[in-house]
């Protein structure tokens, strides 16, 4: 799964290299990469290791034109940055949240994530002590689309049936990032 998306990135990035270099400014960019030597690029990633401002113009200037490419790049701190401004602009927009939510699925937990995974099971008939810890465990690894399935349903059906239905009251907005952690688990963080 994670190579899968390492790939997936990897080709979305060299399209958008692909159309930074075709663009009109690349003849200024590319002089701009001509100029530079390498301790210039060296003492500017040692003052962005700090995170202290990057006082080369001409590494400030190169570093506009990669936050272009990564500010649409799954997982990047510029599309990180990106989303961070969405959120605030949200904010200004909507008013501020009244309820930040954390939903983490438990797949290795859940009978009907093993009914995605293939397991014929009965989900009205679940006894978790038949299935082992460690059983859930390979059968989810074995099928890491079953576990995203799982977790897309789950969150979608959580948004329709509570949030959107009014169970708290009117929705005017909600904005909502997915994580990864440990072993590929997603999870996903809400303002409502």
């Amino acid at each position: 799964m994670s190579l899968c998306f390492d790939i997936r990135r990897r080709s979305h990035n060299n399209s958008k290299v692909y159309v930074q270099t075709t663009w009109n400014t690349w003849p200024k960019t590319r002089a701009l990469l001509e100029k530079l030597t390498s301790e210039e690029l060296l003492e500017a990633a040692e003052q962005a290791r700090q995170y202290r401002p990057i006082t080369n113009p001409v590494v400030r200037e190169l570093l506009k034109a990669i936050t272009r490419v990564g500010a649409t790049s799954a997982g990047s701190n510029e599309k990180k940055s990106h989303m961070l401004v969405e959120l605030k602009s949200s904010v200004v927009y909507h008013g501020c949240p009244i309820i930040f939510v954390t939903l983490n699925p438990g797949d290795l937990y859940s009978p009907i994530s093993l009914y995605y995974a293939g397991e014929k099971i009965d989900p009205k008939h679940f006894f978790p002590q038949w299935y082992t810890a460690s059983y859930r465990l390979k059968t989810m690894l074995r099928n890491p689309l079953a576990v995203v399935e799982y977790f897309h349903t789950l969150v979608n059906t959580i948004i329709e049936a509570v949030f959107k239905k009014g169970i708290f009251g009117d929705l005017r907005h909600y904005y909502g990032t997915i994580e990864y952690q440990g072993r590929g688990t997603p999870h996903i963080h809400m303002t409502v």
